[in-house]
């Protein structure tokens, strides 16, 4: 290798940690705490301050393993949300260095490894995700290590790779749900990867026991989930989120076609018109086609699976399953680099120019981003969008530090509200917050009925505001914290008042 290909490498190498860490790090709070951060979250520091209740999510039907590892990061930042956010920073440093292994495992060039993590870096999909107090960015990084190891066992049979592979899965399983997918993953790599006109007796041997051994460590470390109480509450929650074979046999074009579609938006808006471009280049180089396929095949099924069942399907879902597709983008990229002619190299600044402009949008103004309808309704435009709670939290705790009790009542008993202001009140004990009927017609008895020697709130939306106006005249506005604006012109707003 030259002196001048090394100092590329090293160049591009720089050039995309800085990228990644700039777009992860920078206003990490520009977006307020979205319905599910705050739960997990909130869940996060009741773990932490009660070990007795290390399985609390199991009660809601969730995996526990971000809220677990959500714990170290609330000692690091004064932001809670920050620090769930931290994690997922770190979740999605480890799937760009997982991208690019997976790219120079697959593939045996350094620069289509570098590629990918760069496009990695600069994708508006991964970036928005990275930035969240969400699981998917774990999840996906699990899964695209999961890959590597199933690769890496097929071709060398090597035993330790295999163990690799079942604390990959075990540690999706732990996270969400559908980490199951890994083990078809698996199924995939043997059969594209395993030379099963040279299998011997042995070698077969060697391949099951290792396949057996993945399969009961991951097993191993999901059934320590027994041991709290609600395990079975995670298959009860599953089944709000994905129809029964019994249901999909009985309508097999729905909800798939329009999943489908959902699904086909979502990719040309979050990894862009040119990174997809790229994934077709790459199809050219001959000398790649069979990893080619191995990689839209891996993300093409759990696409279509997921589109077949889901209820609930949004664009953070599919983020595990769209990262195999990175490294043939980085190998469309890689071929543009090598040829010749400066129109194609000026080409390369424009399948760039695009994603890295549209991330730069998603950074600095969020609300003019070209976000899918599931994203820019739920973070940022209707209830589930937190804003205005970190400012209510401000202002309560300085009610409290000037010497009063507070108490707060919030539509919801589950969710923004109130998770999304306990995040921020946490270890006041001066301060309760309470959670009420989201669709009240008066004001709660508990809040009129607390003593008047504290100061009472009372937090709604205002699209549930429901209340006549004699209860109305018994509250007086603080302030109104308006969300984004819709397509059409109007907005949710949070509405903050105090009790006369």
């Amino acid at each position: 290798m030259t002196k001048n290909n090394i100092l590329w490498l090293i160049g591009i190498s720089i050039i995309s940690l800085i990228l990644f860490l700039f777009f992860r790090l920078y206003r990490l709070n520009e977006i307020p705490v979205f319905v599910d951060e705050a739960i997990y979250v909130r869940w996060s520091q009741v773990m932490r301050s009660e070990p007795t209740l290390r399985f609390l999510p199991l009660q809601d039907g969730k995996q526990p393993l971000f809220m677990w590892t959500t714990i170290p990061f609330l000692k690091l930042t004064s932001d809670p949300l920050i620090a769930g956010r931290l994690l997922s920073v770190v979740a999605g440093l480890g799937s760009l260095i997982g991208v690019g292994v997976l790219a120079y495992v697959l593939f045996a060039e350094v620069y289509i490894a570098l590629f990918s993590s760069f496009l990695y870096a600069i994708i508006p999909f991964t970036m928005f995700f990275d930035r969240m107090a969400l699981a998917d960015s774990l999840l996906a990084m699990f899964g695209i290590w999961s890959l590597i190891f199933a690769i890496k066992f097929v071709k060398t049979l090597q035993i330790e790779y295999a163990m690799y592979l079942g604390f990959a899965i075990g540690g999706g399983l732990l996270t969400k749900s559908p980490a199951s997918v890994y083990y078809v993953w698996v199924i995939v790599t043997a059969l594209f990867f395993l030379d099963f006109k040279k299998l011997k007796l042995t070698t077969l041997a060697r391949l099951l026991w290792g396949l057996f051994l993945a399969l009961v460590i991951s097993q191993a470390m999901y059934n320590v989930l027994r041991l709290g109480v609600g395990f079975q509450m995670i298959g009860t929650r599953n089944g709000d989120y994905v129809y029964t074979v019994k249901e999909v046999l009985s309508h097999p074009t729905v909800p798939l076609i329009e999943n489908l579609q959902k699904t086909g938006n979502w990719l040309f808006l979050l990894l862009t018109p040119t990174v997809l471009l790229l994934g077709v280049l790459g199809y050219l180089n001959s000398q790649t086609r069979r990893s080619y396929l191995f990689l839209i095949l891996v993300s093409l099924l759990p696409l279509l699976f997921q589109a077949a069942i889901a209820r609930v399907y949004t664009s953070r879902y599919i983020l595990y399953t769209t990262l195999p597709l990175i490294p043939i983008a980085g190998l469309g990229l890689h071929w543009l680099f090598s040829r010749k002619g400066l129109l194609i190299k000026a080409s390369i600044i424009i399948f760039i120019s695009v994603p890295l402009i549209i991330t730069f949008v998603y950074l600095l103004k969020p609300t003019a981003a070209p976000m899918s309808f599931d994203m820019r309704s739920g973070y940022l435009e209707e209830w589930t969008a937190g804003y205005g709670q970190k400012e209510i939290a401000t202002y309560i705790l300085n009610e409290e530090a000037n010497g009063n009790k507070v108490v707060v009542f919030t539509e919801g008993f589950f969710g923004t509200l109130p998770d999304g202001l306990q995040i921020y009140t946490e270890g006041h004990k001066n301060i309760t917050i309470v959670g009420s009927d989201p669709h009240n017609t008066e004001i709660p008895s508990g809040l009129l009925n607390t003593s008047k020697d504290n100061l009472r709130f009372y937090i709604i939306n205002a699209s549930r505001n429901k209340l006549p106006a004699s209860e109305m005249a018994k509250l007086e506005l603080i302030k109104e914290y308006p969300k984004s604006a819709r397509l059409d012109g109007t907005h949710e707003s949070l509405l903050f008042f105090r009790l006369k």
